[in-house]
């Protein structure tokens, strides 16, 4: 199986693994010293996905209904991740996307994840959530 491959097989496990809750799937896949970064900040290892633990289960707490789609590119050394999050609460409804490039080791382990904010996307999440009169965790 050629890099370009495997890179597309892990960043498309992975994504099915955020989409559908699978952590210990999700954690498999991580490198333990995987570097996270996200509007200025960065968490290294593990406790990495207690942000998107912590995200998925307060959204499935807070809303009456929510899917999550996702799609995956392969690009020289790094693979993009497209996610899309539907969400509806009373009359209100969300399509917010975003992205996340993620690079893996030669043992297949994700080392680097880089959340991308696509323009007026956190804008839109945050009217929405004003909208429904809930603040994210």
């Amino acid at each position: 199986m050629s890099s370009e491959e495997q890179l597309r097989l892990v960043a498309e496990r992975f994504a099915k693994a955020l989409d559908t809750a699978d952590w210990s799937t999700a954690a498999a896949l991580l490198h333990p010293e995987c570097r996270y970064d996200c509007r200025g900040s960065s968490v290294i290892g593990p406790a990495l996905l207690d942000g998107y633990r912590t995200i998925d289960e307060w959204v499935k707490a807070t809303f009456d209904a929510v899917r999550y789609e996702s799609r995956v590119e392969v690009e020289p050394n790094q693979a993009r991740i497209h996610f899309r999050d539907l969400i509806d609460h009373g009359p209100h409804h969300l399509d917010f996307r975003c992205q996340q490039l993620i690079r893996i080791d030669n043992q297949n382990r994700i080392t680097n994840i880089q959340h991308i904010d696509l323009p007026g996307e956190p804008e839109k999440a945050k009217a929405f959530n004003q909208a429904c009169q809930v603040h994210p965790p």
